[in-house]
């Protein structure tokens, strides 16, 4: 249930170049335009980025990272589907325990380790360095026109979105007799089903104790003497 802080930029779900949009243009049929921090979907929009925006992917020193701001206990018909996304071109997550680490690699689930990042980054004029800025400012024109691109901080209080599963009463199976005259069930959508494998074998995530998570110390003792 981590706090994102992103250096990046917000990707409007609407529009002709937003997510929902792109996705449609490029056939991208099992991505998932309302939450594309998704894994699954993280990952074929990357796969995408490399094919139409490779020069400029070649640029970033990190792979981009799809954020989505969701609070679980928020039960109003705005918090299914946020109007923006966040892309981000560097990404530390501070999950509930407050101690930050970067985030890096492909997908929703990527590794999480300690990385060289100072809080003093935050105050950089270029935080990516001055070839990584040029192109996240040239994917920012091209995808989401106006929007800043600068330090977010975004809480996903659920980021798997955890859901119940529940049986398929219409399935596409078929009952089969082995050698031995015995019945057994053949499921027809087992390689398709292999692909959801994590979303069938997740737990109920644990109640969030707030949608404020607090800060790690270094950070909170920088911001201090920042606004002395």
């Amino acid at each position: 249930m981590p706090v994102y802080m992103l250096y990046g930029f917000r990707w409007p779900r609407a529009g002709f170049t937003g997510i929902r949009v792109y996705i449609v243009l490029h056939n991208l049929e099992d991505a998932t335009a309302e939450y594309i921090q998704q894994p699954l979907t993280t990952s074929l929009l990357l796969n995408c980025f490399q094919k139409t925006d490779p020069e400029i992917l070649s640029r970033l020193p990190n792979s981009l990272r799809f954020i989505e701001q969701y609070d679980p206990q928020d039960t109003s018909d705005q918090a299914v589907s946020k109007p923006f996304a966040y892309v981000g071109a560097k990404v530390i997550s501070i999950p509930e325990g407050g101690s930050a680490a970067g985030e890096e690699g492909e997908g929703g689930g990527g590794g999480i380790g300690e990385t060289s990042w100072k809080p003093e980054d935050i105050f950089q004029e270029e935080p990516l360095g001055k070839e990584a800025m040029e192109a996240i400012t040239e994917l920012r024109d091209k995808y989401a026109a106006g929007e800043r691109i600068g330090w977010w901080i975004v809480y996903n209080g659920d980021p798997e979105r955890w859901f119940p599963v529940e049986e398929e009463e219409d399935g596409e199976g078929s009952y089969d007799e082995d050698e031995e005259g015995e019945y057994y069930y053949e499921d027809g959508d087992r390689d398709r089903d292999a692909d959801y494998a994590s979303d069938r074998t997740q737990t109920p995530p644990e109640t969030p104790s707030s949608a404020t998570m607090r800060l790690p110390e270094r950070l909170t003792r920088l911001f201090a003497r920042r606004t002395a």
